[in-house]
């Protein structure tokens, strides 16, 4: 049976928001990881808990696409938000890129920076990825609009950028900005790219929304914020498919 959308997050708890609100047909594994179906505002649904990490998303996201066949696959959560992107917590990010930002060739005397591979570790068609993944416009576009007609508290910005995906997530001010000057980034996160290259290979839409949990740099967990970022994600999410999207 073919999903319309498969829903994925790292933890489990990312997704309750969208779980609470499912009617559930039946739960299952997918990867050794948690995968419950049913329905959503009218769509057919998957929720799929990957695991933290490229290598987790990536196994994960595969075995699930083998036994769902979605047409869209969104990737929810939290993340870090670059201090000059100029989002706080709770506030929501689409991307329009994932870059594997330690996925290079190093470079002397730049620390945290690597330039792009000799070689591609993906193509598709006419388009050659080294370490920078396109998310498609339109797809960005529509979630960009669905969530500016669904979010009625105007309080929550709701930017649009590329995203970053590391291996080391990024823990000083120094660092943070070095990866900001380079790529212009709105959010760090963890398997962004992963799920980007499984659904690029499978040629399956990917759109990505998560909600601000704390800045990128300095780690001050007294400052973090996950459960109001758990909770505004989803409802991103959530808003989106309420009001029928995709279409």
């Amino acid at each position: 049976m073919g999903y319309n959308v498969l829903i994925i997050a790292a933890v489990s708890e990312e997704l309750h928001g969208l779980g609470d609100r499912m009617e559930v047909s039946s739960q299952t594994r997918a990867g050794g990881k948690l995968s419950i179906r049913g329905r959503l505002a009218g769509q057919t649904i998957c929720l799929l808990e990957t695991g933290p990490g490229l290598i987790n998303t990536a196994l994960t996201l595969t075995a699930a696409i083998e036994a769902v066949r979605p047409a869209l696959v969104i990737q929810t959560g939290c993340a870090g938000a670059f201090q000059e992107a100029g989002l706080t917590w709770g506030d929501i990010g689409i991307a329009s890129q994932e870059i594997d930002a330690q996925l290079g060739v190093e470079i002397p005397g730049e620390d945290a920076i690597v330039s792009p591979l000799p070689f591609p570790i993906l193509e598709k068609g006419k388009l050659s990825v080294k370490n920078v993944y396109p998310i498609d416009p339109s797809l960005v576009e529509m979630a960009h609009s669905a969530l500016k007609e669904t979010i009625t508290d105007k309080s929550v910005r709701i930017g649009v950028g590329p995203f970053v995906t590391v291996v080391t997530v990024t823990a000083t001010d120094a660092r943070a900005k070095r990866l900001h000057g380079k790529y212009a980034a709105l959010m760090e996160n963890m398997e962004g790219a992963a799920a980007a290259h499984v659904c690029m290979r499978y040629d399956i839409p990917f759109v990505e929304i998560r909600s601000v949990s704390n800045r990128v740099g300095c780690r001050d967990k007294n400052a973090w914020n996950l459960p109001l970022a758990f909770n505004r994600a989803s409802q991103a999410v959530y808003s989106m498919i309420d009001r029928g999207y995709p279409r």
